[in-house]
């Protein structure tokens, strides 16, 4: 697919900014800017966060750590991914991600097609809105960004890794 534009710079401070449960995502390029066919987002993760097991039906999604380092878990494999690690979690296919140490972790973020920087911002409103938006809430605002949660796939991680479950109205 062509990106109908001559050119796409983004300074190093230029993007948009929205936080929700303790993460900073910054769109460097939306969707908009090239007819749909990716969009890239640079994420900062708190040390503890977890986002729980969940799919995409439509999205591949290729990562890589900048600075610290995450747990990653794609299909049944869990690994680390450090710094100049690139992972891809393919569309369809469940993944998971966690950071137990005590650093953020810098990454950058491409979706293939575009549209994941509507999910942050969806999640960045409903969290916001809510003092405590429950679990329930999120998962059926996920289903309209192509976020599928799978639950169930949860409690191993949690076991294994000794995580938390996030806690939607949570000030962090």
């Amino acid at each position: 697919m062509a990106i109908p534009v001559e050119k796409i710079i983004v300074e190093p401070n230029g993007g948009r900014v929205v936080s929700f449960l303790g993460n900073e995502v910054t769109t460097k390029i939306e969707g908009g800017q090239t007819s749909g066919a990716f969009s890239i987002i640079e994420g900062l993760y708190p040390p503890g966060n977890f986002t729980p097991p969940h799919r995409h039906e439509k999205t591949d999604e290729v990562g890589y750590i900048l600075e610290g380092e995450l747990g990653v878990m794609v299909a049944e494999e869990d690994f680390r991914a450090g710094p100049g690690t690139f992972f891809v979690r393919p569309k369809g296919v469940p993944h998971a991600l966690w950071n137990v140490t005590d650093r953020r972790v810098h990454y950058l973020d491409m979706y293939t097609p575009a549209g994941m920087e509507a999910w942050f911002e969806a999640l960045a409103r409903l969290v916001s809105a809510s003092t405590s938006p429950r679990m329930e809430q999120l998962f059926e605002a996920g289903l309209r960004y192509d976020t599928i949660f799978m639950p169930e796939l949860a409690p191993r991680l949690i076991e294994k890794f000794g995580l938390k479950v996030p806690t939607p109205g949570a000030k962090t």
